[in-house]
């Protein structure tokens, strides 16, 4: 991937050096505020005087004077006191550690956020397009990123519709699908004792157990537990006529297409949505599965 392999670190001074190194301009403003009555932590407000809004500043600043609170650990605190709507599970301000991303966002006219002990900054407001626009989209040019960028938003729709979508035309329209494909699809779950609904939210669960101790175990081990464990579980699965292959496809084709979207936060929302599709897909059917796009359409346009 092209770019700087710079990133922030924990201390603010350094960070506040890294941004300065690319915007060397007298406009660019770093106002300094303490955060937290008994952590005192630094607190930089960054912004490019004469291209941002000065009312967005002003906001910034009024909602970070909103609250109280004893201690800031990590810029994390920050974003979620900071948010409209706490209880979505959608990020509502962008996080990154590139410098390179952090100072394109200011000169963008955006306000960043660099919190003292964090390596994360925040940039801040965040339009659901900033998201699936990667650091190295900058670096190349714009046919090649353009296309990997349409890629992302068409993948990003299968991530946490493609299991409700398939519980929604098997269980209630298979006629809608070809007959060949249906037929194959019949045969290859010949002798599963679980039904379709069952399958995937038990393979959705094992399939987050393994990221999860994937993170958590050490660097070469983790890997080797969610290719081996994928592996091993997935196949002895199927041979032993608990889950069809057709499941593990779309359960594998899901992961895949999760991995695929930049922001870890925005993929994180969409594995906890993917289970609205599937529930209401299990219950409505075609007509479950158009309420749950509706939803989060509605949802996502609500949020600011």
């Amino acid at each position: 991937v092209r770019g700087p392999r710079e990133g922030f670190t924990e201390t603010i001074r350094f960070n506040t050096v890294l941004v300065r190194r690319r915007i060397r301009d007298t406009k660019l403003k770093f106002k300094m505020i303490s955060y937290g009555t008994r952590s005192r932590t630094d607190v930089a407000i960054v912004y490019i005087e004469d291209i941002v809004e000065p009312d967005l500043v002003k906001e910034v600043e009024a909602r970070l004077d909103k609250y109280v609170i004893d201690a800031i650990l990590d810029s994390g605190y920050i974003e979620q006191l900071i948010e409209d709507s706490w209880k979505s599970p959608f990020p509502q301000t962008q996080a990154t550690e590139r410098p390179d991303k952090f100072a394109a966002s200011l000169l963008e006219g955006k306000v960043g956020i660099l919190v003292d002990t964090s390596p994360f900054g925040i940039i801040v407001p965040a339009t659901l397009n900033a998201f699936y626009q990667a650091s190295e989209d900058y670096y190349q040019r714009w046919q090649i990123m353009s296309f990997t960028r349409i890629l992302r938003y068409i993948v990003s729709l299968f991530s946490f519709a493609l299991p409700g979508l398939y519980i929604a035309v098997l269980n209630f329209q298979p006629a809608i699908l070809p007959t060949p494909f249906a037929i194959s699809i019949a045969a290859s779950r010949e002798g599963i004792t679980f039904s379709t609904v069952t399958e995937i939210i038990v393979l959705e669960l094992i399939f987050e157990l393994f990221r999860e101790a994937g993170i958590r175990a050490p660097g070469a081990i983790g890997h080797v537990i969610a290719l081996v464990g994928g592996l091993v579980i997935g196949q002895a699965a199927v041979d032993a006529n608990i889950i069809s292959p057709m499941i593990i496809i779309i359960i594998a084709c899901t992961a895949i297409c999760t991995f695929a979207i930049p922001d870890y936060s925005l993929a994180s929302a969409f594995r906890l949505v993917r289970y609205l599709f599937i529930v209401l897909s299990a219950i409505f059917g075609l007509y479950g599965f158009l309420i749950s796009m509706l939803l989060v359409l509605a949802h996502l346009s609500s949020l600011e």
